[in-house]
């Protein structure tokens, strides 16, 4: 008795079975994401005086930091009256660490980037009448074109505070990094 037809089944059933791996991999990979398409992303407004200083470098940092641990959120910043506040010895240590406060224009807090925002971290007091119901007092980082060094410490500490709760409040939202999944594994998939 020829042995051909258990080996077209073999072949068969290997292929299925191959096809059905991949496709849970690609399921996989696909769920994933950050963010669920369904979950809301939070958006963070950074505000400080001159606009290019603290609020544009904490919303640099704030940016990096979520990328780095697999967190999606929507992060911008204004200011109050628009000002180039980066001193040249500033600019020097930014660029030394990677930090492009530039990367987005400067723009005047407005009524629209109040409503837009879930949480609003405020480094000076915020022009009369504009409120928000989730208002963060940073007021007491010192100046970054003074102590950069100290500002920059309290600055790392904070946004990742903040990380921690965002993620805390979302519960739901699944982070590769949570899920044990490293991205060298899915990139291996």
């Amino acid at each position: 008795m020829s042995k051909f037809p258990d080996i077209i089944s073999d072949v068969i059933t290997r292929r299925r079975f191959t096809a059905a791996l991949l496709l849970v991999t690609a399921l996989t990979v696909t769920n994933c994401s950050s963010v669920p398409a369904t979950q809301h992303k939070p958006k963070v407004l950074f505000v400080c005086q001159a606009g290019t200083a603290k609020s544009a470098i904490a919303r640099e940092l704030f940016r990096k930091r979520a990328r780095e641990r697999g967190i999606a959120v929507d992060v911008f910043s204004r200011g109050i009256l628009l000002e180039d506040h980066i001193s040249p010895e500033l600019r020097r240590r930014l660029v030394a660490d990677g930090i492009d406060s530039t990367a987005e224009p400067a723009q005047v807090l407005g009524a629209a980037d109040l409503k837009a925002a879930d949480m609003l971290i405020r480094f000076n007091p915020l022009p009369a009448g504009a409120v928000h119901p989730d208002i963060r007092d940073w007021s007491d980082v010192p100046s970054v074109n003074d102590d950069y060094a100290d500002a920059r410490k309290i600055l790392d500490e904070r946004i990742d505070k903040l990380l921690d709760e965002i993620v805390r409040a979302s519960p739901k939202a699944q982070t590769s990094r949570n899920l044990g999944i490293s991205s060298t594994k899915l990139q291996g998939l």
